[in-house]
């Protein structure tokens, strides 16, 4: 669970770097810009933005300047408790110190994965998954077809015999198709893949232009009979259209790569939740918790 968390943890600061969505670019290490003190300490303008980044994200996708100063002034109480914090020696506490180290963990995997991830992510890299992309028609195929929706096998192969036999399949569609298109002679208009079950896909799309199935085919709703009207493949977005998309994936796919690597390097050893709830049950059990 926890590599998970932080995949998509990562991905999204990645992504957000490249992107610069609400920060207008500014949310650098290297900004040293100060925008308060709390008793001669300074909060910088990198803190928060990196507190920004971080937000849900009803609040990044506002105007930054709609949550900036609120941010800062919670960064400023926020700074102020820790500091009472220590004056009453709560960092010396081991449960607090152990999640002031998780905290810390979590920081450094943040920062150094998002800086070999930016590292990986080059103009090159995003113009060789837009042409992959170009590449790979199928994602962008497109079926008109109509359908004729019946009970049982023998009934479909009627149909498909009577159509052989020059039957107008729209006709047949609002006379015998049990699906609610059958009144309007089938049509099921245009759908991309993904978008039907996998059956019916498989069969739509193996079909040329104005070709009807030759064999029935099934999935959970009956027997179809099958008419392609037209097969279109869209035109490919733009590289700019496609860039945030892009990043999103390309940024997705080297944090898994990234973190897969550690782990194989790693002696891990993880162990089943069944056994660590029985250790929790016995020592909540015995008050040794």
């Amino acid at each position: 669970m926890y590599k998970t968390s932080i995949a998509a943890r990562l991905t999204c600061l990645v992504a957000g770097a490249f992107l610069s969505l609400g920060t207008g670019g500014f949310a650098t290490a290297e900004t040293r810009i100060p925008v308060a003190t709390v008793n001669g300490e300074t909060i910088w303008f990198a803190e928060v933005m990196d507190q920004a980044e971080r937000l849900p994200d009803q609040f990044r996708q506002m105007p930054l300047e709609n949550y900036f100063e609120q941010l800062v002034v919670e960064m400023v109480d926020a700074r102020l408790a820790a500091n009472a914090a220590r004056v009453a020696a709560f960092d010396k506490k081991d449960e607090i110190a152990a999640a002031m180290q998780a905290a810390a963990n979590r920081v450094l995997a943040e920062k150094w994965i998002s800086a070999a991830v930016t590292a990986e992510i080059t103009e090159d890299s995003v113009k060789k998954a837009y042409d992959k992309f170009v590449a790979d028609t199928a994602s962008r195929e497109k079926v008109t077809a109509s359908h004729i929706l019946v009970e049982t096998e023998a009934d479909a192969k009627a149909i498909i015999n009577q159509l052989e036999d020059g039957a107008d399949f729209a006709d047949l569609a609002k006379e015998k198709s049990t699906g609610p298109s059958g009144p309007k002679g089938g049509s099921l208009g245009s759908f991309g893949r993904g978008q039907m079950v996998p059956a019916f896909e498989n069969a739509a799309f193996a079909l040329a232009d104005g070709a009807i199935s030759k064999t029935p085919v099934q999935t959970q709703f009956g027997w179809h009979v099958i008419k392609v009207d037209s097969k279109i493949i869209e035109p490919a977005p733009s590289l700019e259209q496609m860039r945030n998309k892009l990043l999103q994936t390309l940024s997705t796919q080297a944090v898994g790569r990234i973190l897969e690597e550690l782990r194989v390097k790693q002696d891990i050893k993880i162990r089943s939740f069944k056994d660590v709830r029985a250790d929790a049950i016995k020592a909540q059990k015995t008050g040794t918790q």
